[in-house]
């Protein structure tokens, strides 16, 4: 078998879904709650924003079409308003399905793995949240190219396509122990895969209906993505390369030797020795958790 192409992964997201009915409590408890919130946001909009929004367009324009004006903007709010929760409601069960389908297609993460990723989290979460709070932002941004027939929803799919599938994959560069600087190394070093990801994920999240349930199978189909990409990924192209030999662009500033722990009181005699290639530390096997790299 051979890694698959990106676009196909938001697609098997919604297969293996079907398939692994373990999976159904996540969709159901993350709908019924969604459901709820929205609920409540649309409630307490309609109540207080919308006849004030109204009281106050009504000084400037005949009161009819004050209310009207005010019932479009206030329908617009809601939509925000929703996808601000909405966004941050993901980002917490992203990491619970996602783990569930690492669990189950690499048989688990090692202790190992889960400490070396602790130093890292803290930057991968900080990351996450800035690429939702970025993505929400861009969302708002770019929803008036819907307005434009064919072209305009292209243009809207396409540029926030790369950032929604970038945001997927924040909780696989933290399993890795990858800091963001690297994470984003990689996803730029595959931009285009990211891009038709992301494509094909918002596609999906904008028909009606379907959109209730592929905010969970995009996570799916990314956390699939990622096992895929421990199988079949190049060794010199995998992002588990940057943890041994990152490229010196990598390198943050006053650290000398990436991958090595050096007490800077100790010579340089005294240093460890340079970090184990790619190809030894899976001859070696010494990251466990990574699936076994089948043969053709």
């Amino acid at each position: 078998m051979a890694l698959r192409s990106a676009q196909s992964y938001p697609i098997r997201g919604i297969f293996y879904l079907i398939r692994h009915p373990a999976l159904w409590r996540h969709l159901v408890c993350g709908l019924l709650l969604m459901i709820l919130v929205s609920i409540i946001t649309s409630v307490l909009l309609l109540v207080f924003i919308f006849p004030i929004q109204s009281h106050v367009l009504t000084e400037y324009m005949s009161e009819w079409i004050a209310w009207i004006i005010s019932f479009f903007v206030t329908l617009f709010e809601i939509g925000v308003t929703i996808l601000v929760l909405s966004s941050l409601f993901l980002a917490y069960y992203m990491d619970v399905i996602f783990d569930a389908v690492w669990r189950q297609e690499t048989m688990g993460v090692n202790p190992g793995e889960n400490q070396r990723s602790i130093s890292t989290t803290y930057s991968c979460i900080k990351s996450f949240l800035i690429l939702i709070l970025f993505r929400v932002f861009l969302l708002v941004l770019t929803s008036p190219l819907n307005l434009i027939p064919i072209l305009g929803t292209f243009l809207y799919i396409y540029v926030n396509g790369y950032y929604y599938a970038w945001s997927l994959h924040c909780r696989y560069f933290d399993l890795l122990g990858l800091t963001f600087l690297q994470g984003k190394h990689f996803v730029e070093e595959n931009r285009s895969d990211y891009t038709n990801f992301g494509i094909v994920g918002v596609f999906l999240e904008m028909i009606p209906f379907l959109n209730l349930i592929t905010p969970i199978t995009n996570v799916i189909g990314s956390a699939l993505w990622a096992c895929d990409i421990e199988r079949f990924k190049e060794p010199l192209a995998h992002p588990r390369s940057y943890l041994l030999a990152p490229s010196p662009a990598l390198i943050e500033q006053g650290q000398i030797d990436y991958g090595a722990i050096k007490n800077e009181k100790e010579p340089m005699a005294m240093a460890m020795p340079p970090p184990p290639t790619y190809q030894d530390a899976v001859q070696n096997n010494l990251y466990p958790s990574a699936p076994p790299n089948e043969k053709a």
